[in-house]
């Protein structure tokens, strides 16, 4: 499977909503969600279809926050996420971003974000309304250090 990683675009949109939906993270503008800018977005392609979506805010000149990731249901498990991961966390390097901080309301996407990207935990947010996983009612905030990041994953030979 050849999966493509390239800028999202306002032609994407229509797509992009689509998967927005599967994960309950449509609600947009909300205030979950207040709008949806291009600039700093991503989205994968699998023979041009849209199968992925994720991007980030830029906060100051060394800190930035995640804001939505979603893979497609019939194409979760393949690596997916973790290429639109690591496609935006290299973005925000080249951009001196140090510090990255993510909301996430799964147990195992909390995990994922600790296991393979060197988040910690660093406290919880009251859902707004609902968006995401409507039985859970806050977010778990995480931070990573995008610096000590870089530096692991060259240690390890992970791309």
């Amino acid at each position: 499977m050849n999966v493509v990683i390239e800028k999202a675009q306002e032609k994407d949109r229509p797509f992009i909503f689509e998967l927005l939906k599967q994960a309950n993270m449509h609600y947009i503008p909300s205030k979950e969600m207040p709008g949806l800018e291009y600039e700093n977005y991503f989205v994968a392609k699998v023979d041009s279809k849209i199968v992925g979506f994720c991007g980030y805010k830029i906060l100051s000149s060394t800190e930035a926050k995640t804001e939505l990731m979603v893979v497609d249901n019939k194409y979760r498990g393949k690596g997916i996420g973790n290429m639109l991961q690591i496609r935006r966390m290299e973005d925000m390097l080249e951009k001196d971003i140090k510090t990255l901080v993510t909301n996430a309301d799964l147990p195992a996407t909390i995990e994922w974000y600790k296991k393979h990207f060197g988040y910690e935990e660093v406290g919880k947010l009251k859902k707004h309304h609902e968006f995401g996983n409507p039985n859970i009612q806050y977010w778990t905030t995480l931070k990573t250090d995008l610096c000590q990041w870089d530096i692991n994953r060259k240690k390890t030979g992970e791309k």
